[in-house]
């Protein structure tokens, strides 16, 4: 859909972690406020992109596989397929990738970088504001 993807290197708020990095790692990442999702990235200097990993992602693997996954590396359970959106895309859109994929966070893309990790919070938020515009003050 975007190519090769790379994290855009000032996008704010995007956390990644290496790919042979432990899930115990992630998951210790996963725990900080703010952190719902990880920006899975092999290389150094300019990363690529192989996939998102969230908290539920790790859920799963440790129902399936039980607590040993924790010592496993996070390429073994991250999504490759994750969903990625365009920058431009409206708050509809966003939500409709949401809806479709059944997932918590989607890449936010602009050219073939992301620029931001979004969670389904955010875009309903924006959803919202957009079709409730807030009210005039009474005078």
């Amino acid at each position: 859909m975007f190519g090769t993807m790379r994290r855009e290197p000032d996008a704010a708020g995007v956390r990644t972690i290496h790919r042979d990095r432990s899930v115990a790692e992630a998951a210790q990442l996963l725990a900080q406020p703010g952190t719902g999702a990880l920006v899975v990235v092999e290389g150094d200097a300019d990363a690529t992109v192989t996939g998102l990993l969230t908290q539920r992602d790790i859920f799963r693997a440790v129902a399936a596989e039980g607590p040993e996954v924790y010592s496993r590396s996070v390429w073994l359970i991250t999504d490759h397929d994750f969903p990625a959106v365009d920058v431009g895309a409206s708050a509809q859109e966003r939500l409709k990738t949401f809806c479709e994929r059944k997932v918590d966070h989607i890449a936010l893309m602009e050219s073939c970088r992301i620029s931001a990790i979004l969670s389904i919070w955010d875009c309903a938020g924006e959803a919202r504001a957009a079709t409730n515009p807030p009210a005039l003050p009474h005078t």
